[in-house]
């Protein structure tokens, strides 16, 4: 399972605590990608129900970090026109706020592949970059065409556009592609001076998806920003430096003894700093200073709540050892958080530490990688976990929220069987 680099500090977080609207209130999208894109994702924003639209865009892709670092008081989320904004500014580690980016589907390349069969171009051999192969091979067949007649291009965050343009020289060079087709508009710009060549641009139904995923995206952040988050810090001595060990959370440090403190801040910075209630980045920086050091932090709807659940996981924390940090929510488990990330590409194989993290018994653990064993790659639904080991359908949903929090389990997809109500989630799950 991939993990997700998080950057933030104390300033952004306690602005965006500022300036977090109402649930009623308007939000503000920053529209980022070429002139000729921004204003037709801007008007699918606008037409949308109290949201609105900050058209901000650029001559060439390289100027993206820059737009949002001017920007990001302006707005509450961003909206990039695909995925090559976006991927260069998460690389420049310039994205706080929520945000998505249109994704071009088969439909808009059935679109192109109409227009130029009606222009009368050759469509032997296609070069397309930034597509999914996948989705790629699927538009195909429902064109008529044979998989094989396409070489495709998948974007990688490296990828830039001179990368692109070779890609696409390459293809017409080796195996005689007769037409390029780009979604990045500098390539275009290079290419149609060589090469017969179509810029594919979003169709209004994968730019409305993007549209209100961002919505709901950015809600849930802001509702996560309003809930109480507390702390309490327990060390062998005072600590001057404390504060600013835990200024990432973008909250307020209060000594309350010789020995202990209280970090007063919310839900969204402390979900974000711990990557999903995963790690606590600071605890190993304490502990480079104290030999002991438990922090219990708590989550709630009240400050009192908050105050429960974080005793609560102060005491859990004691007896996990001299160093330890320990997470308390309502209606969910004790989460043990390590020290550091899990590594990139693994999920956690010791069932023993990870039944301890999440509250569980390992024999629990034990059964539930006997199930997922005749499961279909790793694939499971809550309805399924419920039916087998006869729970309720709410518990087996909290049980797949723990193992995804603990970096066990990430969801791949939803089930679409015709049924009322929301699909079911289908989550793949490591053991």
């Amino acid at each position: 399972m991939q993990t997700r680099e998080r950057r933030t500090d104390g300033r952004s977080d306690q602005r965006a605590r500022r300036t977090a609207p109402r649930p009623d209130r308007a939000l503000t999208f920053g529209i980022v990608g070429p002139a000729d894109l921004v204003p037709r994702v801007a008007e699918v924003v606008e037409a949308a129900p109290a949201l609105r639209a900050l058209r901000l865009p650029y001559r060439q892709e390289q100027e993206t970090a820059r737009i949002l670092r001017e920007h990001v008081d302006d707005v509450d989320a961003w909206l990039f026109t695909g995925v090559v904004p976006h991927a260069i500014a998460e690389a420049e580690g310039v994205v706080t706020l929520p945000a998505r980016h249109v994704s071009y589907s088969g439909l808009t390349l059935l679109a192109a592949l109409f227009r130029l069969g009606r222009e009368g171009q050759d469509l032997t051999r296609i070069s397309i970059d930034t597509l999914d192969p996948a989705e790629v091979s699927e538009t195909l067949a429902e064109a008529g065409l044979a998989e094989d007649v396409a070489r495709t291009m998948v974007y990688r965050r490296e990828v830039r556009s001179r990368d692109v343009v070779a890609f696409h020289r390459q293809a017409r060079e080796d195996e005689g592609a007769t037409v390029a087709v780009t979604c990045l508009r500098s390539a275009y710009d290079v290419l149609r001076k060589e090469m017969p060549v179509v810029r594919l641009a979003p169709s209004p139904r994968d730019i409305r998806g993007a549209v209100d995923e961002l919505a709901l995206q950015t809600r849930n952040r802001h509702h996560s920003d309003a809930q109480v988050a507390l702390g309490f810090v327990e060390l062998e001595r005072a600590d001057p430096r404390l504060e600013r060990d835990l200024g990432e959370l973008g909250g307020a440090v209060v000594r309350i003894d010789a020995e202990r403190y209280l970090l007063v801040t919310t839900r969204g910075p402390l979900e974000r700093v711990t990557d999903d209630f995963r790690a606590a980045p600071f605890l190993e920086r304490l502990a480079a200073r104290h030999e002991r050091v438990l922090v219990g932090l708590g989550i709630g709807r009240s400050a009192g709540e908050a105050a429960a659940h974080a005793s609560r996981a102060l005491a859990r924390a004691r007896a996990q050892g001299d160093v330890a940090a320990v997470l308390s929510a309502p209606h969910d488990a004790d989460i043990v958080l390590t020290a550091v990330a899990a590594p990139e590409g693994g999920a956690p194989t010791d069932l023993g530490r990870l039944a301890q993290r999440l509250g569980m018994s390992r024999s629990t653990l034990l059964s539930l990688r006997q199930f997922l064993q005749s499961a279909q790659e790793g694939r499971v639904t809550a309805t399924e976990l419920a039916q087998a080991f006869s729970i309720q359908e709410r518990s087996a949903r909290r049980l797949l929220k723990r193992l995804e929090r603990a970096g066990a389990a990430v969801p791949v997809g939803t089930l679409n069987e015709g049924q009322m109500g929301r699909p079911p989630v289908v989550y793949h799950v490591e053991l």
